[in-house]
């Protein structure tokens, strides 16, 4: 026990479950100067809990670092969630998918969960609709995708790619907050409704349709919104909207929006 509760104070997590089954974060003497995530019990995930969710991601400048210790943080952070085992997703997984990208990235892209390509690669989004992604990135941005910042709300696959369940995003969104602490990003462009709902302050109700093509300020981030990729490739049409939600991505940044030949991204 003294064991685990040491790991939980290391990655950033340290758990209480009460008698109903409940999960909550508490503060501890080591942790008192870093940001915390406030995490959601398992059973209230609904929306009245707007500041909850705000609170996930850490005030921007909070903490100042060289891009050296970036690197060498999110390194950290990635051997952490390799060897994670804080809920069930770590016993199916061939490889944890901590993320990858630039340590100084002024914006980043949270999806929800790795893939089966994913899982056997231990990378984010290098499937079909990493493809994609990669084409919004360079094609629609201008960048390349090392100048990003890539990621999930959880870091193992949940089973068939079903959806995560309340408890394993609880485990794994400390390490992600850690993350977006690192990084310090301007922009965050959450992709699909299970990442939306953890970082635009939306109700559990609201979907994809309805949030996106707003700005939403966030501790002072800009939270984009847009559809995830994979759900391009099944509705090509609704491309356009994704290319219109960069342009708001790009505006934020200040960039220069590429031209276009005819087609989006």
């Amino acid at each position: 026990m003294r064991r685990h509760l040491e790991f939980l104070e290391e990655s950033g997590h340290l758990f209480v479950a009460n008698a109903s089954g409940l999960i909550a974060p508490e503060k501890t003497e080591s942790l008192q100067n870093q940001s915390m995530v406030k995490l959601r019990s398992t059973d209230s995930r609904d929306s009245a809990d707007n500041e909850t969710r705000r609170s996930l991601v850490s005030e921007r400048g909070e903490f100042k670092r060289s891009a050296k210790d970036k690197a060498l943080a999110l390194e950290a952070i990635a051997k952490k969630v390799s060897n994670c085992r804080l809920c069930r997703l770590c016993e199916g997984r061939t490889n944890a998918v901590p993320g990858e990208g630039s340590a100084t990235a002024r914006v980043m892209f949270i999806g929800e969960g790795p893939g089966a390509t994913e899982d056997e690669l231990g990378r984010p989004f290098v499937g079909r609709a990493g493809q994609l992604l990669t084409k919004i990135i360079e094609s629609g941005m201008g960048l390349k995708r090392e100048d990003v910042f890539i990621a999930n709300i959880v870091k193992c696959r949940p089973p068939e790619n079903r959806d995560p369940q309340p408890d394993e995003v609880a485990a794994c969104l400390p390490y992600l907050n850690k993350q977006i602490e690192v990084i310090d990003p301007e922009v965050i462009i959450p992709l699909g409704r299970h990442s939306m709902r953890e970082f635009a302050g939306v109700g559990e109700k609201d979907t994809i349709s309805r949030v996106r093509g707003k700005v939403y300020p966030v501790h002072g981030r800009s939270v984009i919104p847009t559809f995830h990729p994979a759900y391009l490739l099944r509705n090509p049409p609704e491309k356009v909207k994704v290319w219109a939600d960069i342009q708001l991505a790009m505006k934020e940044l200040g960039l220069p929006i590429p031209k276009q030949n005819g087609s989006t991204p």
